[in-house]
């Protein structure tokens, strides 16, 4: 059922034809239906499926993807605790970042709140990328901005704190997170380990459009939504591309566009959107390859087309011939 999303061409010198080199398979759905708050709260919100390129229903490791829905709901335990956060603060917190200055120094602020030292963070050690001479740490971690949330929920709700009972499935954090993720995807296939020793759910990949399109409308969101269009580039930040630019990643880019987006590991991007006249949609693809390149051009080529976002907002680097552009990164024709 995989269908082609992304196509990568090299230029024939000789004509100028763009030749297919390799394409990237995958499945992509796109869901719409009203806004959340134009919607009687007793009346259950239904969103169609308008677009299926592939299988809406493929079983899918969202991973990072899942960050904002996580966020909310230790947000709603915090406050519960009578705890606040600022924006910059909960937009860390759902963030895979890359180990920027403003984004360190608001994974710190977390910690402070949580009274741990970094070096007490439940995730791994990672570098900084892109500086092979700044070593390893735990604040360094794409993640780490997700576990000193979790790590500041357990300390106000009195729960252990250990980095084992804290990422345990089947521990008294955990536990609450996963029941909340279940009211909002819907029945969890399975549950597997992520790259950072948190819990992985795999869900339809329709669950996490539908997901999206609430993220970008609910009101139960409204405070991960106002962080992350506030602050973009705290929940990815930029990278390096030809002759060392500096380029926003694409979740920045779609965020700076007013567009609530997120990757997740292994060729995962989701995003959701609402208009002005109560319309709101998702889109959620993933690439067989696991490539975020196999994702990333075809969602923003959608909403490109579609009008939710300008032309231009983000480009994936054209393959190189030399120090030339050579060819083309470009949505399948399904797309």
């Amino acid at each position: 059922m995989t269908r082609p999303l992304v196509e990568i061409t090299r230029r024939d010198v000789l004509t100028g034809r763009e030749v297919v080199e390799s394409v990237h398979l995958g499945h992509l759905v796109v869901v719409e239906g009203p806004d959340s708050a134009a919607v009687d709260a007793a009346r259950e919100v239904t969103r169609e499926v308008t677009r299926e390129v592939g299988d809406a229903q493929f079983v899918v490791f969202p991973r990072s993807a899942l960050k904002p829905l996580q966020a909310t709901l230790c947000l709603e335990l915090l406050h519960d605790a009578g705890v606040e956060l600022s924006d910059e603060e909960i937009a860390i917190g759902w963030a895979s970042h890359r180990a920027e200055p403003a984004q360190l120094e608001a994974v710190r602020s977390l910690l402070g709140r949580a009274g741990i030292a970094e070096d007490a963070l439940s995730c791994p050690r990672a570098s900084v990328p892109g500086d092979p001479t700044a070593g390893s740490s735990y604040l360094a971690h794409n993640c780490s901005g997700k576990h000193a949330l979790f790590a500041l929920t357990a300390h106000a709700l009195d729960l252990p704190g250990d980095p084992v009972a804290l990422l345990a499935h089947d521990g008294p954090l955990q536990s609450l997170l996963i029941a909340g993720l279940e009211d909002m995807l819907g029945p969890v296939v399975a549950i597997g380990v992520d790259g950072c020793g948190a819990p992985a759910l795999a869900v339809p990949l329709v669950a996490v459009a539908r997901a999206f399109a609430d993220v970008a409308s609910s009101g139960r969101h409204a405070a991960v939504r106002a962080a992350g269009l506030a602050h973009p580039a705290l929940i990815a930040g930029h990278e390096r591309g030809p002759g060392g630019a500096r380029h926003p990643v694409v979740d920045t880019a779609l965020l700076g566009a007013g567009v609530i987006a997120k990757r997740g590991a292994e060729g995962v991007l989701a995003a959701g959107w609402h208009t002005p006249d109560g319309r709101c949609g998702g889109i959620a693809a993933k690439a067989s390859d696991g490539s975020l390149r196999g994702v990333a051009t075809a969602v923003v080529a959608h909403l490109e087309a579609t009008g939710v976002v300008p032309a231009g907002t983000w480009l994936e680097a054209a393959p190189r011939g030399g120090a030339h552009e050579a060819g083309t990164v470009r949505a399948a024709p399904a797309i």
